[in-house]
C-alpha cells in the first residue's frame, strides 16, 4: 500500500490527529472528509488554505476542541428540578429548564469545584510543542513515579499532619445504593479499609464496598425484633469476621460474614442486665485469642463477655453510673467513665482490677472517651460539651517524677486516685459530647454531639487544635449522630439523623 493509503486509513481508525503522523510523511487528499483540508487541494480549488484547532496553521482559540460533538446537544433541554442530584446546578429559583450549553458549562463547572486535585492532567504551555521532544507519553514516564509517591499519603510515610486547615472533599454517600430509613447508630470500616457497615433504628445492617466513586451495596440483613443501637465489627478468635450488633433487649446477636448466619446469644447467665444496647470490643487488629466485648450495664457493672465462647467471663463495678468505656490500644486495659466525673482503669491481666482512677478536670459526667491507637492520648467529653486532651503517660499506673499528679493511694485496694490537668481543654462544642474517634494514626480526633445541628469539629493533635476551615458553617451534616475513619485516615464517615452516610474524603491520607 502507498504512504497517503497509509494515512487514510489510520485517519479512518484514529480520526483528526492534527500535525501528529502516524505514517511517514506523504501528500493525501481526502477532500475534507475528516474535518481538515489538506493544503494542495485548497490550492487546487482556489481556495484558502483553512486550519483547525491544533493544525499548522492555528488560530487563536486556547481551548482544544472536543474529539467528538453530538450537534443534539445543543438542542435538549434539561429540568434541574426533577432529580435532586441536580439541583445543585441552579442558580436562582427561576432556573427550571436548562439548554445544553448551559447543562453542560454548568457540569463542568461542578465537576471543577469537587475534583480540585487534577492540574497534573493539564498541559502547559511549555510542553506543547510538535510532539517530537515532549509528548503525552514521556511526560507520564517522567512524572509518573511522583503521582505513585503522592498517593501513598501521611500515613504510608509517617509524615506529620499540618495543622490550621484540612483539604476535604465530599464524595459518594456510604449507602448511597441504600439509605436507612431512620437515624444512623453506628458506622464503621472494616480493618481491610474496603468493607463498611451502617446499623440504625431500622432494624437493618447494611454493608457496602467502598470506592470513593459508586460504593456499590454487598449484602444485608433485617433483625425483625432487634432496633439496633450498636453494630461493630469484631471476631470471634477464630480469626473469623464477625459484625456484633445489640440494642434495648437482654440478648444480642453476632453475624458471621463468611458463611452468611446469624446467632442470636441468650441473655447473659447470672447477669440482671435488662439492656445491652451499649458496649466496646477488643479494637480490630489486636492480637487475641480471645476477644473480650464490654457492656455498659446498670448501676456501675459492666460485664465482660467472651466472643468465643459467648459468655460471661467477668464483671467491674464502679462508682456511680457507666456512661462510656475504651479499650487501650493493646487492648491488655479498659477504661470506664460515667456519673462521677472519673476514669478507672482496669487491668484485665490481673484478675480485673481497678489500678488507677483518674478525675477528670472540671466535669462532673463524662459522657464520651476514646483512646488513640498508639496510646498516645486520651480524650475525654462531657455533658457540658467540654473535651479534654490527655497524654497517654497519665495512666501510667505508679509512674515517678511527675510533680504535677496528686498521688493517693487506697491502701485496700491499691488503687491509685490521680487528679491531672488536662493538656487542652476543647470548648468548641455546647452540647453533650456523644462521640469521639481517633484515626489510624492519632493525628485526628473527630468530636460531635447529637443534640445540635452541625456540630461536629476536627482536631489535630499533638497540638490540639481545631481545624478552622472544616467543616465550615455551609458543610451539610445534619445531626451527626456516629462517626468514622478509615484505617488509612483517607476517608472519613459521617452518620447523621436523616440515615445517610456522608463520605468526606481527606486528602492528606491515601486510600
Amino acid at each position: 500500500a502507498s504512504k497517503g493509503e497509509e494515512r487514510a486509513l489510520a485517519s479512518k481508525l484514529f480520526g483528526n490527529l492534527g500535525t501528529v503522523s502516524l505514517v511517514a510523511d506523504g501528500a493525501v487528499d481526502d477532500g475534507g472528509l475528516f474535518g481538515k483540508a489538506s493544503v494542495s487541494a485548497a490550492m487546487r480549488g482556489g481556495a484558502e488554505p483553512t486550519s483547525t484547532i491544533g493544525g499548522a496553521g492555528g488560530t487563536d482559540d486556547t481551548q482544544p476542541s472536543g474529539v467528538w460533538e453530538d450537534p443534539d446537544d445543543l438542542t435538549i433541554t434539561v429540568n434541574v428540578t426533577r432529580v435532586a442530584r441536580l439541583r445543585k446546578l441552579r442558580t436562582g429559583e427561576a432556573d427550571v429548564n436548562l439548554d445544553g450549553n448551559v447543562y453542560q458549562a454548568r457540569v463542568r463547572k461542578q465537576h471543577k469545584r469537587i475534583h480540585q486535585r487534577t492540574d497534573w492532567a493539564t498541559v502547559g504551555e511549555d510542553q506543547k510543542g510538535d510532539g517530537k521532544e515532549t509528548t503525552a507519553l514521556t511526560h507520564l514516564l517522567k512524572e509518573g513515579g511522583a503521582l505513585v509517591d503522592e498517593d501513598g499519603g501521611l500515613a504510608s510515610e509517617g509524615r506529620t499532619l499540618p495543622q490550621g486547615s484540612l483539604e476535604a472533599t465530599r464524595v459518594r454517600d456510604a449507602n448511597a445504593a441504600e439509605p436507612s430509613n431512620a437515624v444512623l447508630r453506628s458506622v464503621e470500616f472494616h480493618a481491610n479499609g474496603a468493607l463498611f457497615l451502617t446499623a440504625g433504628l431500622d432494624k437493618t445492617l447494611r454493608l457496602f464496598d467502598i470506592d470513593g466513586t459508586n460504593n456499590p451495596k454487598t449484602s444485608s440483613v433485617f433483625f425483625d425484633d432487634l432496633p439496633i443501637h450498636k453494630a461493630t465489627f469484631s471476631n470471634n478468635g477464630m480469626r473469623d469476621a464477625t459484625v456484633l450488633l445489640s440494642g434495648r433487649r437482654k440478648y444480642f446477636y453476632v453475624y458471621d460474614l463468611h458463611k452468611g448466619a446469624v446467632e442470636r446469644v441468650a441473655p447473659l447467665i447470672g447477669r440482671g442486665e435488662k439492656s445491652l444496647e451499649s458496649f466496646v470490643c477488643q479494637r480490630q487488629g489486636a492480637v487475641h485469642n480471645d476477644p473480650i466485648v464490654a457492656f455498659l450495664g446498670a448501676d456501675g457493672h459492666v460485664p465482660l463477655v467472651s466472643l468465643r465462647s459467648k459468655s460471661c467471663v467477668g464483671s467491674v463495678k464502679m462508682n456511680g453510673t457507666c456512661r462510656s468505656a475504651s479499650f487501650s490500644g493493646d487492648g491488655n486495659y479498659l477504661l470506664t467513665a460515667g456519673g462521677d466525673g472519673g476514669t478507672y482503669l482496669w487491668d484485665l491481666r490481673n484478675q480485673n482490677r481497678c489500678v488507677e482512677r483518674v478525675v477528670d478536670d472540671g466535669a462532673l459526667t463524662v459522657t464520651a472517651l476514646a483512646n488513640s491507637p498508639s496510646g498516645a492520648h486520651c480524650a475525654m467529653g462531657s455533658d457540658a460539651g467540654v473535651v479534654n486532651v490527655y497524654k497517654g503517660d497519665a495512666f501510667k499506673t505508679f509512674r515517678k517524677g511527675n510533680a504535677d499528679v496528686n498521688k493517693n493511694i487506697d491502701q485496700n485496694t491499691m488503687q491509685r486516685s490521680t487528679r491531672i490537668t488536662p493538656e487542652k481543654a476543647l470548648m468548641n462544642l455546647t452540647t453533650s459530647v456523644d462521640n469521639l474517634s481517633f484515626n489510624g494514626d492519632g493525628q485526628m480526633l473527630a468530636m460531635s454531639s447529637r443534640l445540635k445541628r452541625d456540630a461536629l469539629r476536627i482536631v489535630h493533635l499533638p497540638s490540639c487544635t481545631v481545624f478552622s476551615n472544616w467543616p465550615s458553617s455551609k458543610t451539610p451534616l445534619h445531626y451527626v449522630w456516629c462517626t468514622a475513619f478509615s484505617p488509612t485516615g483517607g476517608y472519613l464517615a459521617v452518620g447523621n439523623a436523616r440515615g445517610r452516610a456522608l463520605l468526606y474524603r481527606i486528602h492528606a491520607y491515601g486510600t
